[in-house]
């Protein structure tokens, strides 16, 4: 199991506050971004898209998670938009919509590549 990666555009503040009801988050300010580390890997894992863009409120917010048995969970949101989703479950692509320029994802090893140099 790997950690659950979240990073919002907004103040640590305001980051913590939509994340008080969960026990153990990590949080690091990456310039103007706050990212949140769920290192269990099980309290954000398996969100619907919906629940992201709720939590994500007016603020960009990315998020996420992969692992070894090529479980990967990608999702972009940007202006209250969902501009990528991207799940991956046992090798299965479950979700695959939306597009983003900046960001190419196609696969497992893409969300591990973007999460090995984007969220740190």
């Amino acid at each position: 199991m790997f950690a659950c990666k979240v990073m919002i555009k907004s103040s640590m503040e305001a980051v913590k506050a939509r994340f008080q009801d969960y026990e153990g988050l990590e949080f690091f300010q990456r310039g103007d971004w706050v990212l949140a580390e769920d290192f269990s890997g099980t309290q954000l894992f398996g969100w619907e898209v919906s629940t992201w863009l709720e939590l994500a409120g007016k603020d960009e917010l990315i998020y996420a998670y992969y692992d070894e048995n090529m479980n990967a969970e990608f999702v972009f949101i940007q202006n209250g938009l969902c501009m990528r989703a991207y799940q991956e479950y046992d090798g299965e692509v479950d979700t695959d919509q939306g597009e983003d320029l900046d960001v190419s994802i196609s696969g497992w090893s893409d969300v591990a590549e973007y999460m090995d140099e984007h969220m740190v």
